[in-house]
């Protein structure tokens, strides 16, 4: 009985939590979307905000949309929670000082996706996200267009084998690099810090049929940002 009683409470204080959130984010943006109220409950509905976050921290830094095939919508939102870390830190030894935090929330079809919290933690499935061990220029070119191949099987396309690369580094130029692809139609640009693990900005242009144009971001934990496609 205790047991059920304390689940019920836990469960209670969880929706007063959420409500408090979206009241007051609502109060303060009388033109809040349906995404953004959708990305806002998740939030509130998850463990990290659940846990200690500050409900009248919460605000929306971007809401678009990408040229996709189902539509995904993307909503920026920062907040701040009473202790560091992620989750459900119950229990755990953490700092009890207000953090600042920024989540990516990806919604497909009214359904939540992908939440990132500060590029590092996976909201949805609960684990931290470790960048890759190594992931070379080539290996995110060939994420990008697995990417562009399984979310758009109806260009009919298959990935290239055979690639010639040039360097388009400017001559002088400390601390970033620029790597293009080209191969049958494929031209892929790649521009990147100079780290151990950096996010590659990728821009894929085909010229055969049908044509299109892509761009968006692999990360260095492997996560794959769409910012556009246009046919």
């Amino acid at each position: 009985m205790n047991l059920r009683k304390t689940m019920i409470t836990m469960l209670t204080v969880s929706i007063i939590a959420a409500s408090a959130v979206i009241y007051t984010y609502a109060t303060q943006n009388k033109n809040q979307t349906d995404i953004e109220k959708m990305a806002i409950e998740f939030l509130a509905n998850g463990p990290t905000f659940g846990f200690d976050g500050i409900p009248e921290s919460v605000a929306v830094l971007e809401e678009y949309s990408m040229e996709s095939y189902p539509v995904q919508h993307i909503v920026v939102i920062a907040f701040n929670t009473s202790h560091a870390g992620w989750g459900d830190r119950e229990g755990t030894f953490i700092a009890q000082i207000v953090t600042p935090h920024v989540v990516r929330i990806t919604i497909v079809e009214g359904e939540v996706v992908e939440a990132l919290i500060d590029d590092t933690w996976d909201e949805v499935n609960q684990k931290q996200v470790t960048p890759e061990e190594l992931l070379l220029v080539e290996d995110a070119r060939d994420k990008a267009i697995q990417h562009i191949l399984e979310n758009y099987p109806e260009l009919g396309l298959e990935a290239p084998e055979d690639w010639i690369a040039e360097t388009q580094t400017p001559s002088g130029l400390v601390g970033a690099s620029t790597t293009r692809y080209l191969s049958e139609g494929w031209n892929v640009t790649l521009s990147y810090p100079v780290v151990q693990y950096p996010d590659f900005e990728v821009h894929i242009q085909f010229s055969g049929e049908p044509s299109f144009i892509w761009s968006g971001t692999v990360h260095n934990t492997g996560i794959i940002s769409e910012n556009s496609m246009t046919q």
